[in-house]
């Protein structure tokens, strides 16, 4: 059960490879690789602000809103709990190397929610 949903502002990181990037390149890159969701309980909902040139690592970047389903944890009760644990969540499943991670609102799931996020791939389950 999810007990928090969090919208969070970040910076993405992808490796580009050999090749110059261009603006184009580099937003059919990010949304090929975002376009569903990346786990159970987090996804990109909008991504903006594109580096369509490569840092020393190779690497393109793009700013991003990420949604974040966080789990009901029996000794939190504090939003700003969730809030940190959503921050902890996507540092570890988004390459985002070290870059800030911003909360820009949070919510409660009264009732908590149930659902996770569906990739195109898996059915969704009924209940």
């Amino acid at each position: 059960m999810y007990a928090c949903k969090v919208t969070c502002r970040t910076t993405l990181y992808h490796d580009f490879g050999n090749g110059t990037p261009n603006l184009a390149s580099t937003k059919a890159l990010f949304h090929a690789h975002y376009q569903n969701p990346v786990s159970d309980c987090l996804r990109v909902t909008d991504l903006s602000n594109y580096k369509h040139w490569k840092n020393q690592f190779n690497e393109v970047a793009a700013t991003a809103l990420v949604e974040v389903l966080v789990p009901y944890e029996r000794h939190v009760d504090f939003i700003e709990d969730y809030e940190s644990l959503a921050c902890r969540l996507s540092r570890r499943l988004l390459p985002i190397k070290g870059a800030a991670i911003q909360v820009i609102e949070s919510e409660w799931l009264t009732p908590y929610r149930s659902e996770r996020f569906y990739r195109e791939s898996q059915p969704k389950k009924k209940i």
